[in-house]
């Protein structure tokens, strides 16, 4: 099923949103709630991506992936499952990137 956003709810988006930059992707606020200044866009319901951030988010899968194994071979278990669920969320928006797209 193909998702399209109709005309008039695009123009109502840009003209009533935040589009703030962050490192893979946006997030869109209204502008009562101000720009986004936390870091937590993999969890944030208001993040959304586009299939120009796919190579970032497939490098930072990749990251998220050695960071764990690292965190695995020295001992620190919590932060290799920490590792995990962020590789875990970022292969949930590729998927998702690509169901949109």
């Amino acid at each position: 099923m193909a998702r399209h956003l109709p005309d008039a709810s695009l123009a109502w988006l840009k003209a009533n949103f935040f589009r703030t930059e962050l490192e893979l992707s946006h997030c869109l606020r209204l502008p009562e709630e101000r720009p986004c200044e936390c870091d937590m866009y993999l969890t944030c319901a208001k993040f959304v991506t586009t299939p120009e951030y796919e190579p970032r988010l497939r490098e930072r899968r990749m990251r998220e992936i050695a960071l764990a194994d690292d965190a695995q071979s020295t001992g620190f278990q919590r932060e290799a499952e920490r590792h995990d669920c962020t590789r875990h969320r970022i292969e949930q928006l590729l998927t998702d990137l690509f169901e949109r797209w």
